[in-house]
């Protein structure tokens, strides 16, 4: 039974008695297998755990029934070469004299152990025997006895010295060979005759380097087993019981397929039942119903459970689900506990207004918000946009093969973000009555109030200074000769004007004022009172006469802005919106108007704040070409 005390016997060699310290050195266990009744028993030396051996006693043929059988103790033991030797302190009691004398003469030359063992594994050796190993065993006691069955114990002979050092075979960790030693050794017996007694010292030496060569090979072997092991996730211990059986690296991996296999088919098969929407996609498909059964509108199949739901229905449905009973509460007390209880009910109604804001804000925008460049910000610092320059043309190589390095230009334009926004209350009289019309009415115009902001924003950075337009990054107004994008003339919409517009952005260059960047006009930026006259220049008429013919027809797209009737009523832009001139930048994570809400404070309600974070500033100006038709045309002054 495990921890239950075992014996073992061993066979025992000369021993190194020391009469000064009254001590011997033996080895008390080998590792040999020993015949049990029907099996066999292994303890690998590896396994033996050494911990509180010190001080174990050394008795007379296992004889624990007596102080008397009680020969020394155990001073020291340590494992070497495959075996665990000891260094036993001997009594001087004058009853055990005899017993130490015929130890000292090397008459009593056998040893055994009791030991426990904590763990044991089962296997089968290559002739069908039952073999078990012990997998973690500890030393309890060692015996003189008069027969021993483990012949690799033995007390150890002093007749060699070791590496020359005095007292050697008295120190474990100087139990070792030189390289010089061992090839002695071997040269010694290599014209012997066979069975030839050995010197001790040869037998010693040859027997070191055999033993040293085995446990290299032992090592590489355990490293491969432990190795197979990690690559099936098997645990270390199922390694550790491969190696105590002694199986081959063979039978090792034809173990380890096994054990995978069996893995796959004991391991059950696990069905993921979908428990339904999370709280978060709860939320979201109310606010959905709620804002179809307001704005109108189709739910989608999820959201369609909630489209008939009223505000008192949603807040006594969330009360239910969260466990608080509803039965006997009026409507003002169902809100009033919905609002300060559940801290999903006033997300409801921000969610509603956030879907009633977005649609509104997306239909009102401007035109020429869709032809600016999309940026975002962190923070509200200025922000600055980085233009790189064009790459230089390419070089011819040279006949040694050098190739010119390259340099690119910068161009960098700034912007930054503020903030616009407005409040709406809503009433408890309008919550409780379920009246939300006026709620309805307040994101739509709040959506386009947004949209409104953004426009004005927009065509006032763009016609600033008398529509110049901003400063740019070379100091210079965005519209002026110098940019080479300002018409020194006024004229209306003619092939003549757009055509002169067009070979002037054509010849535009890139950041290095060298390379031509290909600008390509496909729009007519037009204010109201334009709008018909554009509309017409690009219109596709059938010419009777080849002199008539209009290259512009169905070829420029039209984009008009009413907001550039109040900057000047006759101007127009031609431009390629490849190329945007201004930067229209937003919060990140927040970019579009934002809704928030809290509970009134000045009314008796729930107060809606809706903020929009944007900024706008310059971008480039080569993409677009102002054409004035006043009588006082615009120079475009820095």
């Amino acid at each position: 039974m495990p921890n239950s005390l075992h014996t073992r016997s061993a066979s025992l060699a000369p021993t190194t008695f020391n009469a000064e310290t009254n001590t011997v050195e033996a080895v008390i266990a080998a590792g040999a297998d020993v015949a049990r009744g029907g099996y066999i028993e292994r303890l690998p030396v590896a396994n033996a755990n050494l911990r509180g051996i010190e001080g174990a006693p050394v008795l007379d043929a296992h004889n624990q029934g007596s102080t008397r059988s009680v020969l020394g103790v155990i001073e020291k033991a340590w494992k070497h070469a495959g075996e665990i030797r000891a260094r036993i302190k001997l009594s001087a009691r004058a009853d055990v004299a005899g017993t130490v004398r015929d130890i000292a003469d090397g008459i009593l030359r056998n040893l055994s152990i009791g030991y426990r063992v904590k763990q044991w594994a089962d296997s089968t050796d290559s002739k069908g025997n039952r073999v078990r190993t012990a997998v973690a065993w500890s030393i309890h006691e060692a015996s003189f006895v008069p027969i021993g069955a483990d012949p690799g114990a033995q007390t150890r002979s002093n007749s060699m010295k070791r590496n020359n050092a005095p007292g050697a075979d008295h120190a474990p960790e100087q139990n070792t060979f030189t390289e010089e030693q061992i090839e002695a050794a071997y040269e010694y017996v290599r014209d012997l005759p066979a069975n030839t007694e050995l010197p001790p010292e040869i037998f010693d030496a040859i027997k070191f380097n055999v033993d040293r060569m085995d446990a290299e090979e032992v090592a590489r072997h355990r490293a491969e087993v432990r190795s197979i092991a990690k690559r099936a996730s098997l645990p270390a211990e199922w390694a550790d019981a491969q190696i105590d059986a002694g199986r081959s690296l063979k039978d090792v991996r034809v173990a380890a397929q096994a054990e995978i296999q069996q893995r796959s088919r004991i391991f059950p098969s696990l069905r993921v039942v979908h428990s339904g929407p999370s709280p978060q996609d709860t939320l979201e498909r109310r606010a959905e119903g709620l804002a179809v059964r307001i704005g109108g509108g189709k739910p989608s199949d999820a959201a369609r459970q909630f489209a008939g739901f009223s505000i008192v229905e949603h807040a006594r449905d969330m009360l239910e689900t969260a466990g608080v009973r509803t039965r006997g509460m009026n409507n003002e007390q169902i809100l009033t506990r919905a609002m300060h209880t559940i801290s999903d009910f006033p997300e409801l109604l921000t969610g509603t207004g956030a879907r009633l804001l977005k649609p509104a804000y997306e239909a009102a925008r401007s035109p020429l918000v869709a032809m600016t460049r999309k940026a975002t910000a962190s923070d509200f610092r200025t922000q600055s946009v980085l233009q790189l320059g064009e790459m230089p043309k390419l070089s011819k190589v040279s006949e040694s093969g050098e190739i010119t390095s390259v340099t690119r230009g910068e161009a960098k334009e700034s912007w930054a973000l503020d903030t616009y926004g407005s409040i709406f209350s809503i009433s408890r009289k309008a919550l409780i009555n379920d009246d939300l019309n006026a709620f309805a009415d307040f994101a739509t115009a709040a959506g386009q109030a947004a949209a409104a902001t953004e426009a004005d924003l927009v065509v006032s950075v763009l016609t600033q200074s008398s529509g110049a337009g901003p400063i740019c990054g070379d100091g210079v107004r965005m519209f002026h000769a110098d940019h080479g994008n300002l018409s020194s003339y006024n004229s209306t919409i003619t092939l003549g004007a757009v055509e002169n517009a067009r070979l002037q952005m054509m010849l535009q260059t890139g950041v290095d004022g060298a390379t031509i960047i290909n600008v390509r006009p496909d729009t007519l930026v037009v204010p109201p009172q334009l709008l018909t006259q554009a509309e017409k220049f690009v219109a596709q008429v059938a010419p009777a006469y080849f002199d008539d013919v209009n290259p512009f027809s169905s070829k420029l797209a039209v984009v008009c802005e009413p907001r550039l009737h109040a900057v000047d009523e006759f101007t127009w832009y031609l431009v390629d919106s490849r190329f945007p001139a201004l930067v229209l930048g937003g919060l990140a994570g927040a970019e579009g108007p934002q809704i928030a809400s809290r509970d009134g404070f000045d009314v008796l309600g729930r107060e809606f704040r809706v903020t929009l974070d944007v900024g706008c500033g310059p971008n480039d100006w080569r993409g677009w070409y102002l054409q004035s038709n006043t009588d006082d045309s615009n120079s475009g002054g820095a």
